[in-house]
């Protein structure tokens, strides 16, 4: 209790010292924290299922695409049965998009998945309510306990079962069960389960083919039982599919991985958590090290009150522990003040994290938060303890100045560093998202609202119903939407040449609504009419990569390429644009005419777009009461895309913002005790002729001499860190060297002007007044 008590009366006796290390410390804190637990989180995905070790996902291992995370079917069913002393359970899924289920006036809207009867069981997750036994039955439903509140209105949970559902107003399905919540930190989430038995029905998802399903397998022992299965599976397969093999279509074995190592095994995951984990490393080094730095800095006045405590019997062990105690008392009103700014900015904390407070800070990532604090305190609490400690006795009669400037040089270093990386970090960053929103993209998306769905009759019909509307500039309509990914198909040129293609099909009004530029040819031609698969005139539209991929010199217009055994005509080829984000290359693009699949709808509406949106949105549902019709911008869909990176460039700033808040406080705590500790040599120095601007440039200098090695350092780590990054992006900036530099100078300059405007009052002021003091 006397360490507890002399810790607080030193506490108030340096309240103006001791309010700036609070701030600073409150700041390291919270973004250290944030970023700490961001890190914690993305670690935790998929571990959240029961013995999630044992929890395995089944790859297709192809000779020439590689692994891919899609099998058949059946797969899991046969390792069940051909398994029973490895495989413990194994269920079968394929994820969808948000289905909207419809009871009455409620809608229920949830990323819905098909699902077999074991998929509760393989995963861990509790049913709560229901036999899983009824997702043999093609119209049941298993929904989530939050989709199930909604639908239960106050009522025992059980009274949602028997329920009927309509999916888009349509199809029925009767709720069979309700399953707990699954939590945020999972690569496979869904709040409804509908039977796998409704596609079984349809003939799909059978051996050899529609190979589009994720099979996850629970093994008992996976140490020696995965290898086991991977080596029978081969031979096995032919008792299913009897031309199974490396002969038949690429295909050489089946392998599985990890669950809990699915998301960190993403390369771009790995690079973000890598960037997190720096900067997080950064600003608790530098809040750390500025809570010594700005201790150190008080040495010179608190000297005197150590040796005092010595002289009334106190030991270096009791001022050791009265330096920790009061380390530990500033820790915690720290965290007292994180919380404080959690709660006041929860919406800010939970857009930047991507996730909700409660999640972010769960039981099973605490443990980083208290680690975080833990690491805190020791470096800010053992190394001036340490200092403070080992101060003679003697310094009660003098005054203890000498040798404590080598203590603070490397803690301002440090700062310095840290501002350098964090700035020339966010300069990357930011250029980099800025390339992303504003790439170039082939076609125009300003003022256009896109909608997926079923409307009906002729495209003639639409088109007529959209352009009859005031709000509404032009219409067109394709079988894919753009931001969304086209289908995959494989083409053969009439040289022999296989081109993998991208594809949709379109309304021949498509590329001068969206703007696209026919680069070479014409459009297309809506005369002649078939049955084919990939046109309805046997014309086709390919974009500039197809044709270099394709190796065509000198005009493309005329080549022939052939599918499923049909020819094709190339009448035009279009410029490049992209249908996938940035994260991926350019791929080939091949369009064909086929006006009865326009499913994907594009509206140019005129100005204002907003209000002009809503007004669309309310006439189309009134004109498409059974539909599920809601246009959204084509623009900020497109931005959506990006929002990781617009999150991370936030965070980034943050932290950026904070550090350099934190190293300016540490820089005015190191120039204002280095004038009060060398005031008598300024004073001499004036006496015998030095000028101010001799007095400013001599501390200037000492400064400049910590300063240029640190921030060079700390743009060269952000440099080769922006280089890292960066490589998560398949259309990238170049990261420019000059504008690091650019930025370290500013840096350099920003300092300078802190420490001429701190010092310019003592190097003005008479040298009388400072010799006096002494």
């Amino acid at each position: 209790m006397k360490l507890l008590y002399y810790s607080i009366l030193m506490l108030l006796r340096g309240r103006g010292n001791n309010v700036t290390k609070l701030i600073s410390l409150t700041l390291g804190l919270f973004m250290s924290i944030l970023l700490f637990a961001c890190v914690a989180f993305q670690l935790s995905y998929n571990h959240s299922f029961r013995q999630s070790n044992q929890l395995y996902l089944a790859y297709k291992n192809h000779a020439t695409a590689g692994m891919q995370e899609y099998v058949y079917g059946p797969f899991a069913e046969a390792l069940r049965e051909n398994f029973p002393d490895q495989v413990e359970d194994a269920t079968v899924m394929r994820r969808m998009e948000d289905w909207n289920f419809y009871h009455g006036n409620v809608r229920l809207s949830g990323l819905t998945v098909f699902g077999d009867t074991h998929l509760f069981s393989t995963l861990g997750i509790p049913v709560l309510t229901g036999n899983t036994e009824e997702l043999k039955t093609p119209d049941a439903l298993f929904i989530s306990r939050m989709l199930a509140d909604k639908l239960r209105e106050g009522a025992p949970l059980n009274t949602v079962i028997g329920k009927v559902l309509y999916l888009n107003h349509k199809t029925p399905y009767i709720v069979r069960g309700v399953f707990q919540n699954q939590p945020e930190n999972t690569d496979f989430p869904f709040d409804a389960v509908v039977p796998m038995a409704e596609l079984w029905n349809e003939q799909r998802a059978g051996w050899g083919f529609d190979i589009s399903y994720t099979v996850i397998a629970r093994f008992r022992h996976p140490e020696q039982d995965v290898h086991v299965v991977e080596t029978r599976l081969p031979e096995l397969m032919k008792k299913y599919m009897p031309d199974f093999g490396q002969d038949a279509g690429g295909e050489k074995a089946f392998v599985f991985r990890s669950l809990a190592d699915y998301h960190t095994g993403n390369s771009t995951v790995r690079t973000m958590i890598l960037a997190t984990t720096l900067l997080a490393i950064v600003i608790l080094l530098v809040s750390a090290f500025n809570y010594v730095l700005i201790s150190v800095s008080s040495l010179s006045h608190r000297a005197k009150e150590m040796g005092v405590h010595k002289c009334s019997g106190a030991s270096a062990g009791t001022v050791f522990g009265m330096f920790l105690t009061e380390t530990a008392l500033m820790v915690l009103l720290s965290i007292a003040g994180v919380g404080l700014l959690m709660y006041l900015f929860a919406d800010f904390v939970e857009e930047i994290a991507a996730v909700r407070l409660a999640s972010l800070f769960a039981i099973q990532t605490l443990w980083m938060p208290f680690l975080v604090v833990l690491l805190v305190f020791l470096l800010a609490g053992i190394m001036p303890a340490c200092l403070f400690s080992s101060i003679p006795v003697t310094q009660v009669f003098s005054r203890y100045t000498e040798h404590n400037a080598s203590w603070k040089r490397p803690l301002l270093f440090i700062q310095f560093l840290g501002v350098a990386f964090a700035f020339c970090f966010l300069l990357v960053v930011f250029r980099q998202y800025q390339s992303v929103v504003d790439r170039p993209l082939g076609y125009n998306p300003e003022r256009v609202a896109i909608c997926w769905a079923k409307l009906g009759g002729s495209y003639e019909n639409r088109l007529s119903f959209f352009k009859e509307l005031p709000m509404v500039e032009d219409y067109t309509c394709s079988s894919q939407l753009v931001c969304q990914g086209y289908c995959g198909e494989t083409f053969r040129t009439s040289e022999g040449v296989e081109v993998t293609a991208r594809m949709d099909w379109v309304s021949p009004n498509f590329f001068p609504m969206m703007q696209v530029d026919i680069v070479e040819g014409r459009n297309f031609t809506p005369k002649k009419r078939s049955s084919n698969f990939a046109s309805e005139n046997h014309e086709l539209i390919v974009n500039r990569t197809f044709v270099r991929q394709a190796g065509w010199e000198g005009s493309a217009v005329g080549r022939v390429i052939n599918h499923e055994g049909e020819s094709l005509t190339v009448v035009g080829i279009m410029e490049d644009y992209p249908v996938y984000s940035a994260y991926k290359e350019q791929t080939p693009v091949l369009v064909g005419w086929k006006e009865k699949l326009g499913y994907a709808h594009y509206v140019r509406l005129k100005e204002p777009f907003e209000e002009n949106l809503a007004t669309l949105n309310r006439t189309a549902l009134e004109a498409f009461p059974t539909e599920e019709v809601e246009f959204v911008s084509l623009e900020k869909t497109l931005d959506e895309e990006y929002v990781n990176v617009y999150r991370f460039r936030n965070a980034v700033f943050l932290t950026g913002i904070s550090i350099f808040f934190i190293a300016l406080m540490g820089l005015f705590g190191y120039i204002n005790d280095e004038i009060c500790r060398r005031s008598k040599e300024i004073a001499i120095r004036k006496v015998n002729g030095a000028k101010s601007s001799d007095i400013i440039g001599l501390l200037t200098r000492e400064v400049a001499w910590i300063a240029l090695p640190a921030v060079f350092l700390g743009s060269f780590a952000a440099f080769v860190l922006g280089h890292c990054w960066l490589e998560i992006f398949a259309e990238k900036i170049t990261v420019d060297a000059g504008l690091h530099v650019g930025v370290a100078i500013l840096i350099l300059t920003v300092i300078a002007v802190c420490i001429v405007w701190r010092t310019w009052r003592i190097a003005d002021e008479n040298p009388v007044n400072s010799i006096k003091s002494e």
